[in-house]
């Protein structure tokens, strides 16, 4: 029972992480169509101001929370403000190509800042461990689970309820009649790519409070939330944390039923076999084609 139950709780953590860095794959998509590589990019910046903040700097975790965020949403946005805007005008297949070129400067970057070795937080949240159905559970691993249920809950109701979201769901159905009916979508874009900069920092963060940080680990970490966010549907926010939990879940399992090795095997095997069968993922809407 307590190796089910450890691997459970392995499958929420590390899914929770996968969803957090797919929210951002998810609303790009629902507001520009385009597919951001960079997410990874955005995940290992955030774990490693984390880390400045932290052991540098002495903050506080809340506070070191609070500034990774924006600095990382503020840093995507202007990202895309001063190239993406361009690049997308003439083709969204081409932003999403620039953005593996943005993964890759911001991979070396940060390997020339803080080299490769392993880098590990000291204690910033308690290192007390609750035991629950035999599985060992600590505080951090609960930090993370809860940051990114809510979070993802937060933006969920935002794209429901309010302007922002109301826009932004208008651009991802019919953007040349959202802004022809006065939608700015290139502020929507914008608001979008700080969104996703800062769910990504936060991924990065919960990483970090559970393992050593290096910019190789990290970035392929944010490499299976593309996975993910095929399994819960490319535009949903909500399906990015389900699909994460999903490929956490049968990762546990095939490295336990059968061996680490096999692991990437089946995560994209899964990816390409949904994209093969079902595109839209488990909650995306399938688009109409109207001829």
């Amino acid at each position: 029972m307590s190796v089910v139950a450890q691997a459970v709780e392995g499958t929420l953590v590390t899914g929770s992480i996968y969803g957090l860095v797919g929210v951002g794959f998810a609303l790009l998509f629902r507001a520009s169509k385009v597919l951001s590589f960079a997410q990874g990019g955005f995940m290992l910046l955030g774990a490693f101001i984390f880390y400045s903040l932290v052991q540098d700097g002495g903050r506080p975790f809340p506070l070191a929370v609070l500034i990774t965020m924006t600095v990382v949403a503020a840093f995507s946005a202007l990202v895309y403000v001063l190239i993406f805007a361009r690049v997308a005008a003439r083709e969204a297949f081409a932003t999403s190509v620039a953005t593996i070129g943005l993964a890759g400067v911001l991979q070396a970057a940060v390997g020339i800042k803080y080299g490769t070795a392993p880098l590990s937080l000291p204690e910033v949240v308690s290192a007390h461990a609750h035991r629950f159905m035999g599985a060992v559970v600590p505080v951090a691993d609960i930090v993370a689970v809860a940051m990114a249920a809510a979070v993802v809950a937060v933006l969920v109701l935002m794209l429901r309820y309010t302007q922002l979201g109301l826009r932004m769901a208008a651009v991802a159905d019919n953007a040349t009649l959202a802004v022809h009916l006065g939608v700015s979508s290139a502020r929507i874009a914008t608001v979008a790519w700080a969104l996703a900069g800062g769910t990504a920092a936060l991924a990065g963060i919960a990483f970090s409070l559970r393992s050593a940080v290096d910019p190789v680990g990290v970035a392929n970490i944010g490499l299976f939330a593309f996975p993910a966010i095929i399994l819960g549907g490319l535009g949903s926010v909500g399906g990015a944390l389900v699909g994460g939990v999903m490929l956490a879940g049968v990762q546990n399992a095939v490295r336990i039923g059968i061996g680490s090795a096999w692991v990437d095997l089946f995560s994209f095997a899964i990816m390409l076999a949904f994209l093969f069968f079902r595109p839209s993922g488990l909650f995306g809407k399938a688009e109409v084609v109207r001829l």
